[in-house]
């Protein structure tokens, strides 16, 4: 099975480049694993309009995951779901077990998702109840991936 971690945007910092670097290095170690990011969506001119810009995100992001191949979507929310990283590993491990070709992960804009792509997903996953930036949550997202692979074949990564 195919795993991405997809991002709307590119980051500027190099803080969180790295370290998403390193989780995605280490993730590949388990499963097939890709990082992308899609570009973000800017106005020409003036204050940019939210819904306008999660819509044409939205656009951005379903041609990506159309021709990904992705078929099963689920969207880094603070609305979503939170787990414990033993209860999410073994949220993982049923979904790998399900026969799904390709599973992705979404950090959506500042903006958060248009309701094309909501309505798309399969469900919704929360870091917890705290915001962080779509920028840092790369990195946080990334670790966590590479938490649950640790976990699943009982490497000394995570201690409880």
């Amino acid at each position: 099975m195919q795993l991405s971690l997809i991002a709307v945007g590119k980051t500027q910092a190099a803080w969180i480049r790295s370290g998403t670097d390193e989780y995605v290095k280490r993730l590949n170690r388990y499963t097939r694993f890709q990082f992308v990011e899609v570009p973000d969506i800017k106005p020409r001119s003036g204050k940019p309009d939210p819904a306008w810009v999660r819509a044409e995100e939205g656009k951005a992001l379903a041609r990506h995951l159309d021709s990904a191949g992705v078929d099963h979507l689920i969207l880094l929310d603070e609305r979503g779901k939170s787990f414990t990283s033993i209860a999410f590993a073994k949220h993982l491990e049923n979904l790998h077990v399900r026969g799904l070709k390709h599973l992705a992960f979404v950090i959506g804009g500042p903006y958060g998702f248009d309701a094309a792509i909501r309505d798309r997903a399969h469900g919704q996953w929360s870091l917890g109840p705290m915001t962080f930036s779509h920028q840092m949550i790369r990195p946080f997202a990334a670790e966590q991936l590479y938490r649950a692979h640790t976990i699943l074949r009982n490497e000394p990564y995570h201690h409880e």
